[in-house]
C-alpha cells in the first residue's frame, strides 16, 4: 500500500481528526462532568473509496491472529471503512492472540475467537499455565505488536494487550464445571493459585503495557484499552469476570473481589468493569462499593432485551452511586430514550448509524434530548 502523505494538528489522528476535542470530552466523562450530553462512540460507514486492498482472510486459523501483516491489513480496512462519530476513537478491539498467551499447546483457534483447554486435573496441582519470555505465543504475539506500532503514529491507536482476567482464566485451564467444586470446597486454595497466577499474569502484562507505552507515547498521551474502547487521561486498567454469573456473592466477594484488589494494589484505583448476564447483577452492589471500582458497562446478554428501558434501575442504581456508565445500544429510539432518561454526567452510549450524516444528527440531537431531561427520580 502506497504511504499516504497527510498534515494534522498536533495530537490529532488521521482517522479521527478531531481527537483533540473528543478527548477532552474524555476527561469530562470520567470526572463525571460532561453536563450537555453524554459520550457518544457512534460508528457508521465512511464515505469515500478505501485506499486498502481487500486481503483474502488466511485458510489457516492460526494465522488470523498471529500474521502481523494480515492483522495490520485487516485493522487498515477497517480504519478506511468506517467512520468513528462522537467520541469514537479508531481502534478493532482486542488482539484476541492474547488468550494464547502461556498456553502452550493447549489452546484451540477458532474462526472468531481462541478456545482455552484444560490443562489442570486438580485445584492442588501447579498451575497448568506458563507464560514468559520464552512462550511462543508471546513471541509471535510481540511482531504483531510491533508491526501495528510501526504503523500507528498519526493514524490509530494501539490500546494494551493482556491474557483473560485471572479469575476466569484459573476456572478455564482447571475446567469450568470442577472448578466450582473446587469453589465450594476449599475456597482458600482457589485464591492461592489465584495470587500465584495474578502474578504471572502481571508480568505478562507489563511486558506489553512497557512495549507499548514505549513507542506510542512518544507521540500520544493518556491511555487506551482498544478491547473496549476506551481512552483515559491517565493509566487506568479494566476487568471481568464470566463465571460470576454461577457464583454466590460470598463466593464472588472472597474469590473475584480479591483479583480485583489485587488489580488496584499493583497498579490503580481507576478499574471499569464488565458486567454480563442477569446472573451477574447480584454482585452490582459490592462493585459499587470498591471505591476502586470507577465505570460499569452492563451488557444484558443473549436472550435478554438489549439496553433500553427495561434495565433502568440498574443504570440509575450505578448513577446513584456515582459511577461512570458504559452501554451499547442497537435501537435508536433506546439511545433517544437513555439519554433523556439518564444524567449524561459520566455515561457514554455506543451505537451504529446508517450514514455519517446520521452519526452527526446524533450528536446534535444529545444536546436536545439533555435538555428535556429530568433529574428526578435519580
Amino acid at each position: 500500500m502506497k504511504e499516504q502523505i497527510f498534515k494534522l494538528e498536533p495530537g490529532s489522528l488521521y482517522y479521527k481528526p478531531d481527537w483533540q476535542r473528543a478527548k477532552r470530552r474524555w476527561v469530562a466523562f470520567w470526572d463525571c462532568q460532561n453536563t450537555d450530553r453524554p459520550l457518544i462512540d457512534v460508528t457508521a460507514p465512511r464515505i469515500g473509496p478505501s485506499s486498502v486492498p481487500e486481503m483474502p482472510r488466511p485458510e489457516n486459523l492460526e494465522s488470523i491472529y498471529f500474521d502481523p501483516g494480515y492483522i495490520l491489513q485487516f485493522w487498515l480496512s477497517v480504519f478506511e471503512s468506517v467512520y468513528f462519530g462522537g467520541e469514537g476513537f479508531p481502534a478493532v478491539g482486542y488482539l484476541m492472540g492474547g488468550y494464547a498467551l502461556g498456553c502452550g499447546c493447549a489452546v484451540h483457534f477458532a474462526p472468531e475467537t481462541v478456545w482455552h483447554l484444560k490443562t489442570m486435573g486438580s485445584i492442588y496441582e501447579p498451575l497448568g499455565w506458563h507464560p514468559g519470555q520464552d512462550d511462543l505465543w508471546r513471541q509471535k504475539l510481540d511482531r504483531v505488536v510491533s508491526r501495528l506500532l510501526d504503523a500507528a503514529p498519526g493514524k490509530f491507536l494501539v490500546g494494551y494487550v493482556c491474557q483473560t482476567m485471572v479469575n476466569d482464566l484459573l476456572a478455564l485451564i482447571r475446567g469450568v464445571d470442577d472448578f466450582m467444586v473446587d469453589l465450594a470446597l476449599d475456597m482458600n486454595q482457589c485464591v492461592r493459585q489465584l495470587e500465584k497466577m495474578f502474578d504471572l499474569w502481571a508480568d505478562t502484562f507489563e511486558h506489553y503495557r512497557n512495549m507499548i507505552d514505549e513507542r506510542q507515547k512518544a507521540w500520544h498521551d493518556g491511555c487506551a484499552w482498544t478491547t473496549a474502547r476506551l481512552w483515559h487521561p491517565e493509566f487506568f486498567m479494566i476487568s471481568q469476570s464470566d463465571i460470576s454469573c454461577m457464583i454466590s456473592e460470598e463466593m464472588f466477594e472472597r474469590y473475584v473481589v480479591r483479583e480485583l484488589e489485587c488489580v488496584a494494589d499493583r497498579y490503580t484505583d481507576c478499574i471499569w468493569y464488565h458486567l454480563d448476564g442477569p446472573g451477574a447483577i447480584k454482585h452490582l452492589p459490592r462493585l459499587l462499593s470498591k471505591p476502586y471500582i470507577r465505570a460499569v458497562q452492563w451488557v444484558p446478554g443473549a436472550g435478554q432485551l438489549e439496553n433500553g428501558p427495561a434495565w433502568m434501575d440498574l443504570y440509575r442504581e450505578v448513577q446513584r452511586a456515582n459511577k461512570c456508565l458504559d452501554l451499547s445500544v442497537q435501537s435508536q429510539d433506546n439511545v433517544e430514550y437513555l439519554i433523556r432518561h439518564l444524567r449524561p454526567e459520566g455515561l457514554i452510549i455506543r451505537t451504529d448509524a446508517a450514514s455519517q450524516q446520521q452519526a452527526d444528527e446524533l450528536i446534535q440531537n444529545a444536546i436536545k434530548w439533555c435538555g428535556s431531561h429530568l433529574h428526578s427520580n435519580l
